[in-house]
């Protein structure tokens, strides 16, 4: 009997980020069924990363479902805007859709035009049902990608069984049963909330660490750096690799010039001494 060829159904589908230095860490993609933790410090550019997923996502007619709890729909929308992305005609055609949990928590409900849904994070069984529902509406599956932005959000007002149990749900439900791409942002300004992060990472399928580079930011460089450290079932190239915020999103850094800038700095601390 010959051997027959391994089926490459939507079990194994996988989806390039399309953004260099992600791709770089992802060489083959990751799995369209993947959970997805974002985690750094703020200023390491993670809203700019999953902005630029999402644009990416939206550009090729798949929609994305954004969990707005750090801060206002319309900022999400203002920042696709900034890179050149049309937030509001992408809202307008479908493929952007928000549900807002950040209002709720200024104690003052204002309604917001980019909201498609609202919901109170204080009740974080109504948030999970909210978005397995919306993934259903929005026929997302096999497509799409959904962003939480952010679980810290939801650690103000729960204990961490509780978000624990929220991280499990929204990867069974949606990643698992729908596949559809997960990606949720956890801020590590503090070390209880970077203690978290290494004790949730058996939670999801693949985790991207971000930082500014410590001994450059001594010289007055602040370079961001991100790291994929494991993504389940796709190979990683898991070290540190530089990136930039520039005027058309998360791109990588030109070497070169970030050589001759260190020497530069190093040249005025020797002037210095």
């Amino acid at each position: 009997m010959g051997e027959t060829e391994p089926r490459s159904g939507p079990l194994i589908e996988r989806v390039n980020f399309g953004i260099d230095p992600l791709d770089w860490g992802a060489p083959e993609g990751v799995l369209r069924s993947s959970a997805i933790m974002i985690s750094g410090e703020s200023g390491t550019g993670k809203s700019a990363l999953v902005a630029h997923i999402a644009a990416n996502f939206m550009f090729r007619g798949e929609r994305c479902l954004y969990v707005a709890l750090d801060d206002s729909p319309e900022s999400f929308v203002e920042q696709l805007e900034s890179f050149g992305w049309r937030g509001r005609e992408l809202h307008q055609r479908g493929l952007l859709y928000i549900i807002d949990g950040y209002t709720y928590t200024t104690g003052r409900y204002v309604s917001s035009p980019f909201s498609n849904r609202s919901v109170n994070v204080q009740k974080v069984d109504e948030l999970a049902n909210t978005i397995i529902a919306s993934t259903e509406e929005l026929k997302m599956s096999g497509s799409g990608v959904l962003i939480i932005d952010s679980l810290n959000d939801l650690l103000y007002f729960h204990d961490i069984t509780r978000v624990v149990m929220f991280i499990k749900s929204v990867r069974a439900f949606v990643s698992k049963s729908k596949k559809v791409l997960s990606l949720m942002v956890l801020h590590t300004d503090t070390e209880s909330a970077a203690e978290l992060a290494r004790g949730v990472e058996h939670l999801f399928d693949g985790v991207v660490y971000t930082r500014i580079n410590e001994d450059l930011r001594k010289l007055g460089i602040p370079l961001k750096e991100l790291l994929v450290k494991k993504l389940r079932g796709c190979p990683t190239n898991p070290f540190w690799i530089p990136y930039a915020i520039t005027a058309k999103g998360v791109m990588p850094v030109d070497t070169e010039k970030l050589a001759n800038l260190i020497k530069t700095k190093l040249r005025e601390y020797e002037r210095l001494k």
